[in-house]
């Protein structure tokens, strides 16, 4: 018979497997590259960084929403990039004589395929909501799900 140390160091030691189970299968924030962007519908397919525990490839996430805060800049710069060609090229003020606006652009945009983004999980089912600030309610019970994957931030 197995005395009542025994049974809770076994008892805790499977507890704590399978608290790690749970928490490997909870998804939360991860690092991605973009794989594929369409700079139009600001949507991305992306290829987790980090491989399963075997080494095998995590599979890659299609048509990802990429937030605002990654692709405004690049937008705004793309606006503004005639009328700086424009200052640099052929300036009438003595002082921008020797403009290089062109010049000091990042050499690429920040959302672009290649970059590497911070992706969100969102806790709740997001397949209802309409892409505004209107209250809505999850269609199904799913929490933390690769389906409910939302690009936030660009990393590199």
């Amino acid at each position: 018979m197995r005395s009542a140390a025994t049974k809770n160091t076994a008892w805790y030691i499977n507890f704590k497997k399978f608290q790690g189970y749970i928490f490997k299968h909870i998804e939360c924030n991860f690092l991605a590259r973009v794989v594929k962007y369409d700079a139009k519908k600001h949507i991305a397919d992306i290829q987790p960084l980090a491989n399963i525990g075997d080494g095998t490839k995590s599979a890659q996430y299609l048509d990802v929403p990429v937030a605002r805060t990654c692709y405004q800049l690049d937008e705004l710069l793309d606006h503004f990039k005639p009328d700086y060609s424009a200052t640099d090229s052929n300036s009438h003020l003595p002082a921008h004589t020797s403009s290089n606006f062109i010049g000091h652009y990042p050499p690429t945009k920040a959302m672009r395929v290649g970059a590497v983004v911070v992706v969100s999980v969102l806790d709740r089912d997001a397949d209802n909501w309409d892409g505004t600030g209107k209250t809505f309610t999850p269609e199904s019970s799913r929490t933390h799900s690769a389906n409910d994957s939302v690009i936030t931030s660009v990393f590199l």
